[in-house]
């Protein structure tokens, strides 16, 4: 059977080495606190000019379209389109980086007059990609230009069709190439091996950004600034959501993009976001009628706006989701918002259910010796599975590539059934090619390193399950498997403060290589647990020794009844931080990422308390003490994390006041009588945790 991932998570703390002198220089010119300094120099903006320009978001920058190959060549043909008042279609994908970048182009173009359609294949009845049946029906009724979005780089038969069928098409998209490239009038993708374009990670929603930038260029006779502001007044937002939902990498021109999108979200003129946004409670009114707005991050797009953008697509039809950018009417913004949500808890309904299924059939069919999870069955909603293998891949930490044969309308099941899968991988194994090692058993595959789909014959599945679980044995061979969390500092409690969360706002929007900042603290002591939602979340109030403050910290996804942990604990944590905020007043809290029962390279013993104690004390004549850890560790031989425990134990036992910080301010304080070492709480747990180990 496979084991849990979640069981056997690898705390990862950034090795990164950094100048102490930068960062004091970073503190103090930027006006940061130190904790803030040190990240931005563990993130490698070791100077205040690059962690400045980072922070104001002036580390990118906007390329010129035209770098992209074949950009002259799709502008070209569109601007000929609009000029002859061709009828023109933009073909995109049900996804969410489809619906906006069809949202965009369509929005686009229509406003430069064109005669312009837009057509979502349905993802049950003709699945992802462009079709024949769909070419030839434009060609029917008269369509002579197709515009690809975020989809067409694998349609190399279909591109053969349209041409017999007196259609054009521009390919937009931005997933991986094959060896060939579709005989199209352009094909721009900044993947395209001969494509000099320098940021090859745009959203298929950047890409189609950067056509309706160069279009307008062009008609402006070569106007880059004010052409790039025009377009983007308007669709920013639009890419900021499907950059955003396709988990690109937030960087260069990416985080551009997606910053100004964000803040353009904010005050969105666009009726059917701020219908969604209100549906989703986003935006609310207070007891007196007052409209609060939450803040809109990375993270509220990623996790409320895009799964109902999403819902359209994989349970009904994603061409629904973008009427509702569309729409010039409050109530039809309003009725749609509304069934997204709905559909969006059908969805979440329909996840749950097959995720039951899957796990069952991960207990029958799987072993530990298996690299990728392959499963299949007749009934599964093929618009739903992609999500469960995000979870599958997640709580094991496999690649996972589930298999959906529904609609095969014959009774009994046959060889020839062509199944639709999705997949998702890990760190290590890039799915896309792993696919493309196997392509000779698929009927049809395409997609990212991480993120992938495909269809295949029942009759080959078996055969499929064997070579790709091959192909990943000798990919992951040697590989460090269990899910990593990778920790960016470790944090002194006393850091812990509103200040430091609100400058982490800063390096927003956070996301793929931009990740939200994760923190580490050890020794806390877990003095309060509390179930939330009914025992479906468990919140702590954590203490630290010597401090006044009592933390907040929330396990989301720990039901109380599965926490492990008692109060009384002394305990390590890793978490983000976030700002609560309760009537007009803001706190701290703890988003927690895991938890270990507290532990130290080695366990102090009593001469190693007697050595730090006399140590101290005689250092300035019992005056304040201000010295680093790392020099304490030096002149003891003894670990630093050994030190930084006995230090904590002291000041547990109220034999010194202990504040941390880049140097640690260390006081002696009165004591009247013995002090037994055993009642410390922390050296209590720190021995039972290592006899536990041993």
């Amino acid at each position: 059977m496979l084991k849990h991932a979640s069981k056997n998570k690898i705390w990862n703390l950034n090795g990164a080495s950094f100048d102490k002198e930068a960062v004091r220089g970073i503190s103090t010119e930027l006006g940061l606190s130190h904790a803030a300094a040190r990240l931005l120099a563990a993130r490698g903006y070791t100077t205040a000019e690059t962690a400045g320009a980072f922070i104001r978001k002036e580390s990118g920058s906007l390329y010129d379209p035209f770098m992209l190959a074949d950009m002259d060549k799709a502008v070209d043909r569109i601007l000929l389109a609009i000029s002859k008042k061709e009828k023109i279609v933009v073909f995109g994908d049900y996804d969410v980086d489809g619906v906006t970048s069809v949202t965009v182009v369509y929005k686009y173009l229509s406003g430069l007059g064109a005669d312009v359609r837009y057509y979502i294949p349905n993802r049950v009845g003709e699945g992802y990609g462009v079709n024949i049946e769909a070419l030839r029906s434009f060609a029917a009724e008269g369509y002579t230009l197709v515009i690809t979005v975020d989809t067409g780089i694998t349609a190399l038969d279909e591109t053969e069709e349209a041409r017999s069928l007196g259609v054009d098409i521009v390919i937009t998209d931005h997933h991986e190439c094959r060896p060939e490239l579709p005989s199209a009038v352009a094909v721009v993708n900044p993947r395209r091996p001969d494509c000099p374009y320098p940021f090859k990670e745009l959203a298929g929603v950047g890409v189609a950004f950067k056509l309706c930038c160069a279009v307008e260029i062009k008609r402006r006779g070569g106007d880059y600034v004010d052409a790039i502001k025009a377009v983007s007044a308007e669709m920013c937002q639009y890419v900021a959501i499907g950059t955003v939902a396709d988990v690109m990498p937030l960087v260069d021109e990416n985080r551009i993009i997606v910053c100004y999108g964000l803040h353009r979200l904010e005050t969105t003129e666009n009726i059917g976001l701020r219908a969604l946004m209100s549906a989703s409670g986003l935006i609310t009114k207070d007891s007196f009628g007052n409209v609060i707005k939450k803040r809109i991050t990375s993270a509220a797009v990623g996790y409320t706006l895009a799964p109902r953008i999403n819902a359209a697509g994989r349970i009904s039809s994603a061409e629904f989701a973008v009427e509702l950018f569309l729409t010039d009417s409050e109530s039809r913004a309003n009725e749609i918002a509304a069934e997204l949500c709905d559909t969006n808890r059908r969805r979440q309904a329909e996840e749950n259910s097959i995720i039951e299924e899957a796990e069952r059939k991960i207990a029958e069919q799987c072993s530990e010796d298996d690299h990728v999870i392959v499963l299949d069955d007749d009934h599964w909603h093929h618009g739903v599975i992609g999500i469960v293998c995000s979870r599958l891949t997640e709580k094991y930490n496999l690649p996972s590539i589930l298999v959906s044969f529904e609609h095969n309308t014959g009774e009994t099941p046959l060889p020839t059934d062509i199944g639709k899968g999705s997949g998702r991988s890990v760190v290590g194994l890039n799915l896309f090619e792993a696919l493309e090692a196997t392509s000779e058993l698929l009927h049809k595959y395409g997609g990212h390193e991480l993120a992938a789909g495909l269809s295949v014959e029942r009759g080959k599945l078996a055969e499929f399950r064997r070579a790709v679980n091959e192909y990943a044995k000798e990919k992951l061979s040697g590989a460090r498997l269990g899910r990593i969390i990778d920790i960016d500092l470790l944090l002194c409690p006393e850091e812990i403060t509103v200040k430091l969360a609100k400058e982490l706002y800063l390096l927003e929007p956070f996301g793929v290589d931009n990740a939200q900042p994760v923190f580490r603290s050890d020794r806390m002591i877990i003095s309060e647990i509390i179930a939330l939602a009914g025992g479906k979340h468990t919140k702590l109030s954590l203490a630290s020794p010597g401090m006044q403050t009592v933390f907040t910290a929330l396990c989301f996804g720990t039901p109380s009844a599965e926490f492990e942990f008692s109060v009384g604990d002394v305990i390590d944590a890793v978490y983000s931080i976030d700002i609560n905020e309760y009537r007009g007043r803001q706190s701290v809290q703890l988003l927690i990422r895991d938890i270990r029962h507290a532990a130290v390279s080695r366990v102090p013993e009593r001469d190693d308390f007697a050595a730090l104690y006399t140590h101290i004390r005689g250092l300035n004549g019992g005056m304040p003490v201000l010295v680093t850890t790392d020099e304490l560790s030096s002149v003891l031989s003894m670990p630093e994390d050994t030190v930084m425990s006995m230090l904590d134990i002291f000041s547990e036992l109220s034999m010194i006041r202990f504040v941390r910080g880049e140097r640690c301010e260390i006081s002696l304080l009165p004591v009247t009588k013995k002090i037994p070492l055993e009642t410390s709480r922390i050296l209590s747990a720190l021995r039972n945790n290592a006899s536990v180990g041993e």
